[in-house]
């Protein structure tokens, strides 16, 4: 059972990740002011970090390999950056609200580095953030050994302990401090190459 959805979601990824071409530098602009949930609970948008470089990623806390994987790569980014670091700003938006409380979000990004930071929100809202960047996400259930897809409504339906599996796109998402997505990081990318891609944007950032 448990080889029948590790198949089915790795799938689901790479029809994703197949899907999402790197766009051209300035062509999307993202309407960064849409409510979000910070860490500590308290309202927030994505504007709110304007005056950093923006890296935004799409996951879940209890994701067993793409976030945990990226995040540590990010974190050694960060680190080999030293004070620059402290213009950059991961955002690490959660697919799945209904589980990653903002609490859960603060002790699953403090794990790996300061600068990245966990945002919550409706799934409306995540939805529309998701689409603007041209990725998607979703959710399965199991049900008498199969795996199906859940709608949207669906899943705000669901309790947090519904057998049910979120996945997501893989990519990392650079913001400039025009909203406009300037870069995209491809998942597998090491520490040592998303520094030399920070850096580069970092230039632009006032």
């Amino acid at each position: 059972m448990t080889t029948i959805r590790s198949g089915i979601i790795v799938g689901l990824l790479l029809i994703l990740t197949a899907g999402a071409a790197r766009p051209q530098a300035n062509e999307i602009v993202i309407n960064a002011n849409v409510n979000l949930l910070a860490e500590s609970g308290e309202p927030i948008t994505i504007n709110d970090y304007k005056s950093y470089l923006r890296l935004i990623f799409f996951g879940y806390t209890q994701c067993p390999d793409i976030c945990p994987l990226t995040m540590y790569f990010v974190a050694g980014a960060l680190k080999s950056l030293g004070p620059d670091a402290e213009r950059v700003r991961v955002l690490f938006i959660t697919i799945d609200p209904k589980r990653d409380t903002p609490a859960v979000l603060a002790k699953y990004t403090d794990a790996f580095h300061s600068s990245i930071i966990g945002l919550s929100g409706a799934v409306a809202t995540i939805d529309g953030i998701t689409e603007a960047l041209h990725t998607t996400y979703g959710y399965t259930l199991m049900e008498d050994g199969r795996e199906r897809p859940v709608s949207r409504s669906e899943y705000e339906a669901l309790t947090a302990d519904a057998p049910y599996v979120p996945y997501h796109s893989s990519q990392i998402y650079i913001l400039d401090q025009k909203d406009r997505l300037v870069d995209v990081i491809g998942y597998g990318s090491d520490s040592a190459d998303m520094a030399v891609r920070i850096r580069e944007h970092l230039e632009t950032i006032d």
